[in-house]
């Protein structure tokens, strides 16, 4: 009962500025997830999970993801219709209150967008988490290829974070996780989380020694640590400060498209280092006109296109294939901060290409057009 009033009071209180930022990155990232599918005639069905979907508004009508997902699959309802392609979407709320008013807005929404129910099917739950979802991952690995899935895991604990490992399981399948990142570095020595977590001595010697606003990084290089030496599985974190405490997203996909649609929405974010809603790294002390710059570090920006250069310069970077993999996997820029540095290389003679330097999805991936960047004999 103390859960359901905290969560209450959550909703009561409207989304404050971190929870917003949250939401805006589900938004727009389901933005450009949407329309990758709607064109493809062997899609049937997409289908959206939302495991924690709250109760679609806080009291100030604020939109909450079930909502949020709603309104971004009525802007499509164009596309949809004339493909023919069914959104599906499986909203899980366990607590029951909570769990009534999602199902009444949602139903007041489609009451007053009437023809999104010839492209929506909603499913409800009113269940925990790790009772639905043997249920649910039944229709997640149904039949991905016709039906990709995009998974929202919006909870506050950290003990969720596990579940990582089980997605990477499933294919055509992306997700955004959120959890409290600064609950695991209070509690990581406790037999709680130690066996929630699976956490060995090492997990605990490198989470102690973890930076307190680095902890959300730790536990997305705990997750990696995790998965099979041969996962496909992409992860990428997004901090975010909400007072003293650090919560996150994880990002996963198996995709290099997802990812770099990603990765556009959180530098749109924060344009110094695409990675929280505050200075992580210390970047903007490190931007500012110092009288001694000898004395001051480089931002990890500077740092990441030193090493690029370098890479290049040794020729561990030969073609744009190689540039726009290594920038993605660096999470960075590829058509941004990686062309800026290879602009440069040719414009001071170190290398030579024709053209632009093409360091992105279309001309990589989607055309495979691949050039070479060969070095200037001096």
């Amino acid at each position: 009962m103390e859960k359901m009033a905290k969560n209450a009071k959550f909703y009561k209180s409207g989304f404050d500025e971190t929870t917003k930022v949250k939401l805006d990155i589900f938004e727009n990232y389901l933005k450009e997830w949407l329309p990758v599918f709607l064109k493809q005639r062997h899609i049937k069905c997409v289908q959206i999970f939302d495991f924690f979907a709250g109760m679609g508004y806080d009291f100030k009508e604020n939109p909450g993801s079930p909502i949020i997902t709603l309104k971004q699959i009525n802007s499509y309802y164009d596309l949809f219709s004339q493909s023919g392609i069914k959104a599906k979407l499986f909203l899980n709320e366990k607590y029951k209150k909570i769990y009534k008013d999602l199902k009444s807005n949602c139903e007041n929404y489609l009451n007053s967008n009437q023809k999104l129910r010839s492209i929506v099917k909603i499913k409800y739950y009113n269940n925990d988490f790790k009772d639905i979802f043997p249920e649910l991952k039944k229709e997640i690995e149904k039949d991905p290829g016709k039906c990709p899935n995009l998974i929202f895991l919006d909870q506050y604990g950290v003990r969720y974070v596990k579940w990582v490992l089980e997605f990477d399981k499933f294919e055509h399948t992306d997700f955004l996780i959120f959890v409290s990142s600064s609950s695991l570095k209070r509690f990581y020595n406790t037999k709680e989380f130690r066996n929630a977590l699976n956490l060995s001595d090492k997990d605990v010697e490198m989470l102690k020694n973890t930076p307190y606003k680095m902890i959300h990084e730790a536990v997305l290089q705990f997750l990696k640590s995790k998965l099979p030496p041969d996962s496909k599985l992409k992860l990428y974190p997004f901090s975010l400060k909400k007072k003293r405490n650090i919560y996150g997203l994880i990002f996963g996909s198996k995709h290099i498209f997802a990812v770099d649609k990603f990765l556009h929405i959180v530098w749109e974010i924060n344009d110094i280092n695409g990675s929280a809603n505050y200075d992580i790294y210390d970047d903007e002390e490190k931007n500012k006109p110092n009288l001694f710059p000898e004395y001051i570090g480089k931002t990890s920006l500077q740092v990441f296109k030193e090493n690029f250069e370098n890479k290049v310069k040794r020729g561990e970077i030969k073609t744009n294939k190689d540039a726009y993999f290594y920038t993605l996997e660096k999470g960075y820029l590829p058509n941004k901060h990686a062309t800026e540095v290879l602009r440069n290389l040719k414009k001071d003679g170190i290398i030579h290409f024709k053209g632009s330097p093409m360091v992105n999805y279309d001309m990589v991936v989607r055309k495979e057009r691949i050039i070479k960047y060969e070095k200037n004999e001096n």
